[in-house]
């Protein structure tokens, strides 16, 4: 009897022990699970956060392949961009075309710098000789307007200085650019800016971003940025031309949790292949086309010259013929001569027979001049003919081939600039439709 309840005591307290162990495992696996969900539900937020930040990206070089500039920002939050405000507001989402209401919580900045920038020299040529034209550069990345220029480089002799001249092609005298806009504003112009903002120098009041490890430093300034903010601990201020670094590491003493993409000058230039159409239409192509419009006139005065030698062939000719007659002439004098000089012999019996040989001499003298004479004819008529014959096979092709060469050159170089990197069907069909010189 008591032995039974000494062992209904003992298996009561092994019952207890094995309890608290249980709900000790249980604790432990509900903290590593709590954990494990919240970790979970950050890396989900934060997958969110790069997929959004991903996509509103993607729109914004969408916008700029079709529209050759970057949004505005969005300074009133009604989703659409407000080119009058500042470089900094939320992202413009409906204008962009993105569905998703949370892109326009997004924070936006683009750079739109113009006005404050150094001053370079331009170097071009007038009647007066070299000038130096100061240039404000025009970095508007949002803004659209008619600002790449084809160079042409019309001195670069030896110890000269490299005179360029800066002309834009007169495009729409020949097409409607009331109609299509963009035969004149396109990615040229984009690329332009972008060139502009590459070349100017690091300024802090405009979007930049900090530096990862210093973040009160300017790394530089971005083409745009876009960062998704932490509405519990925001770290950066509205309106404020400052972005964190796109490598600054969360948390830390302030508790940064914001996430950024920035993409920089010479980064955009590249997304937009500008090097593979800017610098061949407004450098490489215009020097071309002026080269072929100084072949033409080379042409034509190289025909000018050929009419000359033929015009000198045609004088050799007859001065030739006017020594051959000469030397005839003379060969009937000397011959009259040498008859007087023998009817003279007669008369003195034989007196003057020493006159004799002398008039020989002179026949045979004016024989050889008019054979002299005879060669030259015949020498500068085969120079006139050699000069005719050059003459007209070059006239028959050249000036007319070099014409059409600089029509065609000069055309296509028109057309790059009007096409620009990224063209629509109407700008492709206009530029087809153009012909050089105009009708």
């Amino acid at each position: 009897m008591n032995r039974s309840r000494h062992a209904r005591h003992t298996a009561r307290g092994f019952s207890l022990i094995e309890l608290t162990v249980a709900l000790v495992i249980l604790g432990i696996i509900g903290i590593l699970v709590a954990r494990w969900l919240g970790v979970l539900s950050e890396e989900r937020g934060q997958a969110v956060q790069r997929d959004l930040l991903q996509r509103a990206d993607d729109a914004v070089m969408g916008f700029a392949a079709i529209q050759s500039r970057l949004p505005c920002p969005d300074i009133d939050r009604d989703g659409r961009e407000d080119c009058g405000g500042g470089e900094v507001g939320t992202l413009p989402y409906l204008t962009l075309g993105l569905p998703d209401s949370r892109a326009g919580r997004l924070r936006y900045g683009v750079l739109r710098r113009t006005g404050d920038s150094t001053l370079v020299e331009r170097w071009n040529t007038d009647d007066q000789g070299l000038l130096a034209q100061p240039t404000v550069l025009d970095a508007d990345l949002a803004a659209l307007t008619d600002q790449a220029l084809p160079l042409q480089v019309t001195l670069n002799a030896p110890g000269t200085a490299v005179v360029s001249r800066i002309r834009e092609w007169n495009n729409c005298a020949s097409v409607d650019c009331a109609a299509l806009p963009q035969l004149t504003r396109n990615s040229m112009d984009f690329c332009d800016a972008l060139r502009n903002a590459a070349l100017l120098p690091v300024s802090g009041s405009h979007v930049h971003t900090r530096r990862a490890q210093q973040p009160t430093e300017v790394a530089g300034n971005v083409a745009y940025a876009l960062a998704v903010t932490d509405p519990l601990a925001p770290s950066h201020t509205p309106g404020s031309p400052v972005f964190h670094s796109p490598r600054r590491p969360a948390g830390g003493s302030d508790d940064y949790r914001d996430k950024v993409l920035a993409v920089g000058i010479d980064q955009l230039w590249t997304r937009l292949r500008c090097g593979e159409h800017y610098s061949p239409a407004l450098y490489a192509h215009a020097n071309v086309a002026m080269a072929a419009r100084l072949t033409t006139p080379t042409m034509h005065d190289h025909k000018t010259q050929l009419d000359i030698m033929v015009e000198l062939g045609k004088a050799e000719e007859m001065n030739a013929a006017v020594a051959l007659i000469d030397a005839t002439a003379e060969l009937i004098n000397t011959t009259a001569d040498t008859l007087d000089t023998i009817a003279e012999i007669f008369d003195t019996y034989g007196g003057w027979n020493w006159r004799a040989a002398i008039a020989a001499g002179s026949i045979g003298t004016a024989v050889g001049s008019t054979i002299a004479a005879g060669v030259a004819v015949s020498s500068a008529g085969t120079y006139l003919m050699t000069a005719q014959t050059h003459r007209d096979t070059f006239a028959a092709r050249f000036p007319a081939e070099a014409q059409r060469v600089e029509d065609e050159i000069v055309g296509n170089a028109r057309r790059a600039d009007m096409l620009g990197g990224f063209t629509d069907p109407d700008a492709r069909e206009a530029a087809r439709a153009f012909r050089h010189p105009a009708p």
